[in-house]
């Protein structure tokens, strides 16, 4: 619906004409300067009266009557050229002599003639700091310094290479261009004279050199136990300075730099196999000290010396048994204290193997459910392990167990040495120890276990070999004693001269010799005859 509907329906006239807009007819407001927007609105259309305002000038100000300062042109050096043709000039503040004094009858006093002003330095020659070569003599050099690969010629015009160039190593060997001195002699004489060619000296040759007559001539003026921290170190550092090395790690930096990608992803893929290579190798020794740690002796806080024996293993053996027992009763009485299996299960149950881990745990597993909540699972069936794996973790099946019970690997192993007396165990230690083996295997395992004991066989079997031969050696001994005293007295009998009358030393000491033999002989024939 338009406008138009809405007038015929309300009987209005037709479309009025819209009274035309009023026209703005006030002039631009004239800017003025100084005063703020706000105040400009308040007059409205009324200008606002402007004041005149009177430019005011700043006056100079004098806060000190003081002429101005002079200044002058003057020369300068730089002491860092060595030589002083070279004169600059720079503007400088004039320092003005003061006046002279007045005398009382008011004549001055004559003048005293003006110095003649030196040439100052440059600001910037403090900055010039020069490197401190060493420096010696002609006798530190004969004494202590000469070489038969350096001249004095030469090891003086490296030293001032050095000085030249701040110790700026490429640069000195770029401009390191030593001549030897050629000698004076006839024309004749030099034409046929042979002239020593030119050294070439590589930079680790040069640093060799500097470096050795550095640390000599600095032990020569400051002893090394004078020296503090800091001294000392450059001493130790210029003494290992290795010129070869120096060269293989420049040679193997230059040979790195032209390597191509693929040798570089190699060398980057060999850091990191040898970065995984030593992280196993640490993991394998920390377990490794672990193993040790545990087959090492616990650190309880009970006595255990009860323990150590095999009554007290057989001791523990009853009472871990004792309380198997007592468990396995609690598990299998169900909660009315009967057994849900019957009288034929508890028969079963005492003849069943109690070295049987597997037997013991199906039978106390399922028994001990209730079946509250479901069927019993079935019986669980353990992996049964081979030979080879029984052989790998010492498992054994024993028909029986001994009467003497349990005991541990090492003490069988050493009771056949603790069985003898201690003769015989001090014989088998040092027999042990001619061998390098210990008393005490430091990882008993079965195999080590029945080597050491077949070791052990043939060491009794060597001491009773060598007891045997002692024995059988001492009665030799007596029967040839026995047989010279037979000899001697059948030759006193037929007046025959001893074969030993020119040495009367020796025929003595055969003679006591024998004697004390037979005096042992009838003593022990005495002692059997008594006994």
């Amino acid at each position: 619906m338009s406008s138009h509907d809405v007038r015929d329906l309300l009987d209005l006239p037709g479309d009025a004409p819209r009274p035309a807009k009023k026209q703005k007819i006030a002039a631009p407001r004239p800017v003025l300067k100084g005063l703020a927007r706000e105040v400009q609105n308040l007059s409205g259309d009324n200008p606002i009266a402007i004041v005149p305002e009177v430019t005011v000038f700043k006056k100079r100000r004098f806060a000190t009557r003081k002429p101005a300062a002079k200044w002058e042109l003057k020369p300068f050096k730089n002491s860092a050229r060595d030589e002083d043709s070279l004169i600059l000039r720079h503007w400088r503040r004039k320092t003005e002599a003061p006046p002279a004094p007045v005398a009382e009858d008011g004549i001055g006093e004559p003048s005293a003639p003006q110095p003649v002003s030196e040439i100052e330095d440059s600001t910037f020659a403090k900055f010039n700091v020069r490197v401190q070569t060493p420096k010696y003599d002609d006798e530190q050099y004969n004494t202590k310094l000469w070489s038969e690969d350096w001249s004095r010629e030469e090891t003086d015009y490296l030293m001032d290479l050095v000085q030249e160039y701040d110790l700026r190593w490429p640069v000195i060997w770029d401009r390191y261009e030593y001549e030897p001195p050629t000698p004076q002699m006839d024309v004749d004489v030099a034409a046929s004279a042979i002239i020593p060619a030119q050294k070439v000296r590589t930079m680790e040759e040069m640093k060799a050199r500097y470096y050795s007559i550095a640390a000599t001539m600095m032990k020569l003026n400051k002893p090394p136990e004078l020296m503090n921290a800091a001294e000392f170190s450059l001493l130790e550092l210029m003494h290992q300075f290795n010129p070869n090395q120096e060269a293989a790690r420049k040679k193997f930096a230059e040979a790195a730099f032209h390597r191509t990608k693929e040798e570089a992803r190699e060398e980057e893929s060999l850091l990191l196999e040898l970065k995984r290579i030593l992280a196993r190798s640490e993991k394998l020794t920390q377990e490794r000290r672990e193993l040790y740690s545990r087959l090492e002796a616990p650190h309880s806080q009970g006595n255990i010396g009860v323990y150590t024996s095999s009554q007290g293993l057989q001791q523990l053996l009853q009472q871990l048994m004792t309380a198997d027992k007592t468990k396995k009763r609690r598990s299998l009485m169900g909660a009315d204290g009967m057994s849900p299996a019957g009288p034929s299960n508890l028969h079963q149950q005492g003849s069943f193997d109690r070295r049987d881990s597997t037997n013991r745990e199906s039978i106390s597993g399922p028994s001990g459910n209730n079946n509250k909540k479901g069927p019993s699972q079935g019986i669980s069936e353990r992996r049964q392990l081979t030979a080879d794996e029984e052989k790998v973790y010492g498992v054994k099946h024993l028909d029986r167990i001994t009467s003497s019970g349990p005991a541990f690997r090492h003490e069988k192993i050493s009771k056949p040495i603790t069985s003898k007396s201690s003769i015989q165990q001090q014989k088998i230690g040092n027999v042990l120890t001619e061998l390098r083996i210990s008393q005490r295997l430091r990882m008993p395992t079965e195999e080590v276990g029945k080597q050491f004991e077949i070791l052990l066989q043939n060491i009794n079997g060597l001491l009773d070999q060598r007891k045997l031969a002692d024995k059988l050696a001492g009665e030799i001994n007596i029967a040839k004693a026995v047989k010279a005293e037979r000899e001697k007295k059948g030759r006193a009998e037929r007046g025959e001269p001893e074969p030993g009358d020119e040495d009367g030393d020796g025929a003595s000491s055969v003679h006591k010799r024998s004697a004390s033999v037979m005096s042992g002989v009838s003593d022990k024939s005495t002692k059997r005859q008594k006994k």
